[in-house]
């Protein structure tokens, strides 16, 4: 009976030493470092609102040529499986979306720009954001982590 308890015991301790170890990887999902993933917390909410920001941009300057969103879109979907010559649409409409194309890509440009400089500035490597952002996509205890720290 005596050894039945000590290879209890044993068993416990072992579980425990087992929990003791796996606790600390649960605590740090994905292995970033609490300074990681702060840097990701803050440029992550900056970047949203810079990427909101340009989607106003890039919708103000489709209006300002009287062409809807929609139809920006539909235009594009089509010039993007077709000659362009070949898409159904006004004389006028064709001079507008040549010109937004052109508009819309140099938004895009000085966004990209924006974005990358923020993201720096919050301390993190756009390799490491994006390394991060990919493991947040999917990982919901990174997830639940990350909303921890921008509290």
């Amino acid at each position: 009976m005596y050894r039945l308890k000590k290879k209890h015991l044993v068993s416990v301790l072992s579980f425990m030493l087992m929990l003791i170890l796996v606790v600390p990887l649960k605590a740090n999902p994905g292995g970033f470092t609490d300074d990681e993933l702060k840097g990701f917390a803050n440029a992550v909410v900056q970047v949203i609102s810079i990427q909101q920001q340009g989607q106003a941009q890039m919708i103000s300057k489709i209006e300002e040529e009287d062409m809807t969103v929609q139809r920006f879109n539909e235009i594009n979907m089509q010039a993007q499986e077709m000659p362009f010559e070949e898409i159904d649409m006004t004389e006028k409409e064709a001079d507008s979306f040549v010109m937004l194309l052109g508009e819309i890509e140099q938004i895009q440009i000085d966004l990209e720009e924006v974005l990358i400089s923020t993201i720096e500035d919050a301390g993190i490597s756009i390799e490491k954001y994006e390394e991060i952002m990919t493991e947040y996509q999917q990982n919901p205890e990174l997830q639940q982590r990350v909303q921890e720290l921008m509290r």
